[in-house]
């Protein structure tokens, strides 16, 4: 008897920490929403020498909604090194990821296709434009 409770509590520690990711991000895109925040940008500062360097190290940009439309990574030269679009659709569901290399070629694409309010797909292709992988989501 004991082994079931134990195996239920783990199950259940399970599922926190499974949805907790989705619940934060959910009430971070809420309060972007809410505040009305349009961009986000962090700054890197290192020291050294006795000296300050300051850089860009990243920065986004949010719709009304608060969806994250666009991401960039910088180095410590200002260059960009990893640029991320998405796209939505009318109900807010993210459909398009595009992933650029710092000379803007597409390194990825990601296609999520949804079915009344449900992700059923989520197609993967490479720079060439060929699917290298795909996942189906089933519910029952």
């Amino acid at each position: 008897m004991e082994t079931k409770h134990q195996l239920a509590l783990v199950v259940l520690i399970l599922i926190i920490l499974i949805t907790c990711p989705t619940l934060a991000f959910a009430q971070k895109k809420k309060e972007i929403r809410e505040a009305g925040i349009k961009q986000k940008i962090e700054w890197r500062y290192i020291y050294e020498n006795e000296k300050e360097i300051k850089y860009k190290e990243y920065e986004a940009q949010f719709d009304k909604q608060g969806n994250i439309l666009m991401e960039k990574n910088y180095d410590e030269k200002g260059n960009t090194v990893k640029h991320i679009e998405y796209k939505y659709d009318g109900e807010g569901n993210e459909i398009l990821q595009t992933t650029f290399n710092s000379k803007g070629e597409v390194l990825e694409r990601v296609e999520t296709t949804y079915s009344n309010g449900f992700k059923v797909e989520k197609k993967v292709y490479g720079p060439n434009g060929k699917l290298k992988s795909r996942k189906v989501f089933e519910y029952k």
